[in-house]
């Protein structure tokens, strides 16, 4: 009957993930690099590092294709395809999305626990079917039972039973998520049309997918009035209890206030929104942003939600805004991503929120390889003040501005408001920030008076003379371990303490604070958004007309502006002298540095050609495999304490389940559950499946040997692959800075949950290691940029060590060596060559000559700069 059928529709809507995923930009400049012949080469001897550029691009469109999907069956059940129904939340691994064909990008990564797209029927690498686990639509389940953690049946049962009450006070509070589209229920089960979103490349980009109203196809949610209306509407009942949560989670609850509080609170943690630097005050609410850029940040949003596409939220930073001396999920950007990730997967996106800060740097080694080390960017986070003055801010915002398909909105967590602004007023970009000091929340007076205030505000702001503030027992709860049944006794004793814990690092509160900043700034975006969205609907129908959500035009307008500029006569240039044109260049490239936007994808590994044995550089230490896999187990003692809010929660709220399906944890199952887990030892995963019309990245050692076997030079000249290079202080794992990482838990670690990403792995040669050959695909501007660190000690390299010749006496160059003195020997030189010919022959005077220091740590090189080859492209 009726009843029923809506139950079990409501029930079979609750399947899917709830979690953000990285992805890789395939357009087809890049997948024409698999079909053609490689045009540059450029190789390096004696010396490593590079980053290649790349700003091919080309301008077209292709038919807009429509399908009608039908429902997918697994496990016996049927999953009809969902729009704005919520994700799979898989503790253990990676999530599940039900989300029309199309939605996603061509090239998948392969590593970390990236979400499975079941629409496309995936398979794993042994072609076998992916299948949801037991539990799939059991999103009640709590994560603090989760089966790796060491706890009793009867812990776990007084766990779950605690969840179950904690879940419905929320939705008697707060209320909780019930939108349900009506079309399956009137066309016998059947999904919704939908654009094949893969087939549309709006001038040249992939990623926007700007088609006009007509094109839309007849029933696709989007040209449904009635459908739109309903989801506006509880969209923002979603965005209101999200931003209630966070009102009471810091003392200012709606509920307990007079009118004329309310007034002042909505100031006091308000989004200041001017028009003219001179109306912005630093610390008027909780973020400034202009007008202008207010408006570009909803109209991101809105075409994100009218493609169903993923959102890119991304930091670069230093040791602080890593998150240093916490865990890596208690960083300000997983905070946000824990609470705003249900809300975008509710209104139909995929939040993408990446923490790529290093410790004990600044940005400059990764902006200049944006587009790959940094990748997709839809809103820019910056936060390097302790590392980065002048130019080499400049530096990070034409470089942030120019890589990728798209033109993010700068956002500044503090002391790079100046080269926003004047970026803003040179090409027209658009930035804003987090505003400075306590936005009015209660402070400290005791430790005593500590207890009576909300958790989140204990020890945050002090009043005058009270320590605790900066106390680590009151600033950090950092852990390196927790008890777990899937490793008994870690490998390595773990830290008792918790490193990286200085006096200049923020807490997790702290870093709290800053996540609910971001999060209050993005609410109020959205909640604009959906009033233009409803007062267009009203007035003008459905769809949403292109002049609210369309990117493409204005983008390009700030990109011009950036590559037309006198790169000399900026900032950047006046850092940046050996190649100033760099400051107006779409760059690409590589790193060993971790966390990366690819993982191995874009390492420097991925741009070598292999040795005629078919060595390829690899990282020494002989550690391979993790000591655990999957996504980490949450942290007991970082939960929610009891009677506290919690927002996250309340962004994930649900309706209560059907008793029937509602179900105890019994011990059997409990047991069963923790030898599951053993599965996880090994650090094997499950690679993700993302749909498009290319190829996909299945297995990443064979794609790699694929692409790089093909015949770069003649292998029969003196330009040859070495034998003699290896990689040096890397981490193991797939280290992206997302939610999806499974980085670093080698057997040496002595903090395996740490969770942190940044690491320095190196790719390390001397005078007995040969030629180091890159492969570099679409170079248009002939410039090769490399960081290089040429103070590493004599006989560092473990590769060659016992070696008289070059290659170990391999192949047609022998020479033997004399061990040097600690200066450079006189015969010392650095050879450079394209194509097979070497075009440069230098001794270390002459090779200082191509290299600058522009920043603590960093020694740059320009080892080709072709403008010739620029100016024919």
């Amino acid at each position: 009957d009726k009843t029923s059928l809506s139950n079990k529709v409501m029930v079979l809507a609750m399947l899917a993930m709830i979690v953000a995923m990285l992805v890789i930009v395939a357009s087809d400049v890049e997948t024409s690099i698999e079909e053609e012949a490689v045009e540059t080469v450029v190789v390096v001897h004696h010396d490593s590092n590079a980053a290649s550029d790349s700003s091919a691009s080309s301008s077209y469109s292709t038919p807009i294709e429509s399908t009608t999907s039908t429902s997918t069956e697994f496990n016996g059940f049927s999953k009809i395809i969902g729009f704005h129904e919520p994700s799979f939340e898989n503790i253990y691994g990676a999530n599940y999305y039900f989300k029309p064909k199309g939605v996603g990008y061509p090239l998948a990564p392969t590593g970390g626990v990236h979400p499975i797209y079941m629409i496309d029927n995936p398979t794993d690498e042994d072609g076998n079917a992916i299948t949801p686990p037991t539990d799939y639509d059991n999103y009640e389940l709590s994560p603090y039972t989760d089966k790796r953690l060491k706890m009793t049946p009867e812990e776990r049962q007084k766990e779950q039973s605690y969840w179950y009450g904690k879940l419905q006070l929320i939705r008697n509070e707060y209320g909780y998520w019930k939108f349900k589209d009506p079309y399956p229920f009137k066309n016998k089960g059947k999904s919704r049309p939908v654009v094949d979103w893969a087939s549309i490349k709006t001038n040249g980009n992939p990623l926007h997918g700007e088609i006009s109203k007509e094109d839309f196809p007849k029933d696709s949610w989007q040209t449904d009035s009635d459908y739109i209306t309903n989801f506006i509407g509880e969209a923002k009942a979603l965005i209101h209890r999200v931003r209630e949560g966070i009102y009471a989670e810091y003392g200012w609850a709606t509920s307990s206030l007079t009118s004329e509080q309310i007034s002042q609170r909505n100031v006091y943690l308000g989004v200041h929104i001017a028009s003219e630097i001179s109306g912005i005050g630093p610390d008027i609410g909780v973020a400034w942003i202009y007008q202008d850029s207010f408006d570009a940040l909803v109209k991101k949003l809105l075409n994100a939600m009218m493609t169903n596409d993923h959102f890119f939220v991304t930091l670069g930073g230093h040791s602080a805004a890593a998150g240093h001396g916490n865990n890596f999920f208690q960083s300000y950007m997983m905070q946000f991503h824990d609470v705003m990730e249900p809300v975008f997967d509710r209104l139909g996106m995929v939040l993408v929120t990446a923490n790529l800060a290093q410790g004990g740097m600044g940005t400059l080694q990764a902006v200049l390889a944006g587009g790959d080390i940094y990748g997709e960017k839809d809103f820019m986070v910056w936060d390097s003040s302790m590392t980065e003055k002048g130019a080499l801010q400049d530096v990070f915002g034409r470089m942030m501005l120019l890589s990728g398909h798209r033109v993010p909105i700068l956002f500044d967590i503090g002391g790079g408001k100046g080269f926003m602004d004047a970026l803003r007023k040179e090409v027209g970009a658009h930035v804003g920030g987090v505003t400075s000091g306590n936005p009015h929340l209660a402070e400290t007076e005791s430790i005593e008076q500590a207890a009576s205030l909300p958790h989140a505000l204990q020890h945050l702001f002090c009043k005058g003379g009270v320590p605790t503030c900066g106390q680590t027992q009151f600033k950090y709860n950092a852990t390196c371990w927790t008890d777990r049944v899937d490793v008994e006794t870690p490998p390595t004793e773990q830290n008792k303490g918790y490193g990286g814990q200085a006096k200049w690092h923020p807490g997790n509160r702290a870093h709290q604070l800053i996540a609910r900043r971001m999060t209050l700034l993005f609410l109020r975006a959205l909640d604009e958004a959906m009033n233009i969205w409803l007062k267009a609907t009203v007035s003008e129908g459905s769809p949403l007309d292109g002049k609210y959500w369309h990117l493409a035009e204005e983008e390009k307008k700030i990109r011009d502006a950036l590559k037309s500029a006198n790169a000399t006569a900026t900032p950047c240039g006046g850092l940046m002298t050996l190649t100033p044109r760099v400051c107006n260049t779409p760059m690409r490239g590589a790193t060993e540095w971790t966390p990366r936007y690819r993982g191995d994808e874009s390492s420097i590994r991925r741009l070598l050609k292999p040795s005629p044995s078919g060595y390829v550089p690899i990282m020494v230490g002989g550690e391979t495999e993790q000591v655990y896999g999957g996504r980490e187990a949450r942290i007991p003692q970082q939960r929610i304490p009891i009677g506290e809010v919690d927002v996250a929660m309340i962004a994930r709220s649900l309706p209560q389940r059907p008793r029937s399906q509602r179900r105890s944890l019994s011990t059997s199952e409990i047991s069963a559950g923790a030898a599951s887990v053993e599965t996880m030892r090994s650090g094997h995963h499950r690679h993700s499946y993302i749909s498009g019309p290319s190829s996909m990245l299945r297995n990443a050692t064979n794609h790699r040997t694929s692409t790089l076997s093909r015949r770069l030079a003649d292998d029969s000249g003196s330009i040859v692959p070495g034998e003699g290079w290896e990689v040096q202080n890397g981490h193991i794992g797939y280290c992206d800075g997302t939610s999806n990482a499974v980085c670093g838990r080698d057997k040496s670690s002595n903090c395996l949950m740490t969770g942190h990403n940044d690491g320095r792995g190196g790719l390390d040669g001397d005078a007995l290691s040969g030629w180091v050959v890159f492969n570099l695909k679409d170079v248009t501007q002939g410039l090769f940029l490399a960081r290089m660190e040429s103070w590493w000690p004599f006989e560092s390299n473990m590769r060659t060590e016992g070696w008289t010749a070059v290659n170990n006496g391999k192949g047609s160059r022998h020479r033997h060596l004399k061990a040097p003195p600690p200066p450079k020997p006189a015969d010392y030189r650095v050879e450079i060559a394209v194509n097979g010919v070497i075009i440069k022959s230098m001794n270390e005077t002459e090779f200082n000559e191509l290299c600058i220091v522009p920043g603590y740590n960093l020694g740059i090189c320009t080892l080709w700069d072709d403008e010739e080859r620029a100016r024919k492209n």
